[in-house]
C-alpha cells in the first residue's frame, strides 16, 4: 500500500511539472517577446545617451564604437552619435576611430554627413580632418560613379 500511494505521487508530481514545462515553452514562443531585428531611432538615440553618461571617455569610446558598426542605423540615430562623439569625446583619437567607423558603415547617410562636416573644425589635428574628408568624398565599394 505505501508503495503504491508513493507511486502515484511520483507520477503527479512528473505530470505537474511536464505541464510546467509545456506551458514555459508555449510562452517563449510569442510574437511580442521576438526582438525587432534593428532598434528604432529612439532606442538607439536613449542608448547614446546612456553610453555619454559614462565616467570615463575608454568606456564612452567603445560604446559609441559598438554603436556605429551597428547594420540598419538610422539616420536620425548616426546624426546623433556623430554629435555625442564631438560633445563627449576628449581626445581627437577617440572621436576619428568613432567616425571613420560611422563612416565606414554601409549604412552611413548624409544627415550624420553634414553634422560631422558642420563640426569638423573641432578637431584638433589637420590629418585627422583629411582623414576624415577623404573617407566620406570617396564612393563606397559597390556605388556607382558618375563619369559624365
Amino acid at each position: 500500500m505505501r508503495n503504491g500511494l508513493w507511486l502515484v505521487g511520483l507520477v503527479a508530481a512528473l505530470v505537474c511539472i511536464g505541464g510546467c514545462a509545456l506551458i514555459i515553452t508555449d510562452e517563449s514562443k510569442r510574437p511580442d517577446d521576438v526582438r525587432r531585428e534593428y532598434p528604432t531611432a529612439d532606442e538607439t538615440i536613449y542608448e547614446i545617451d546612456a553610453v555619454s553618461r559614462l565616467s570615463f571617455d575608454s568606456d564612452r569610446h567603445q560604446g559609441y564604437k559598438r554603436i556605429a558598426t551597428r547594420v540598419g542605423l538610422s539616420d536620425a540615430a548616426q546624426a546623433y552619435l556623430a554629435g555625442a562623439v564631438f560633445d563627449s569625446l576628449s581626445f581627437d583619437s577617440a572621436k576619428e576611430d568613432v567616425l571613420v567607423t560611422l563612416i565606414g558603415n554601409p549604412a552611413f547617410g548624409f544627415a550624420a554627413e553634414g553634422v560631422i562636416l558642420q563640426r569638423l573644425d573641432e578637431l584638433s589635428f589637420e590629418g585627422t580632418k583629411r582623414k576624415i574628408l577623404k573617407m566620406i568624398s570617396e564612393p563606397k565599394a559597390g556605388t556607382p560613379i558618375d563619369v559624365h
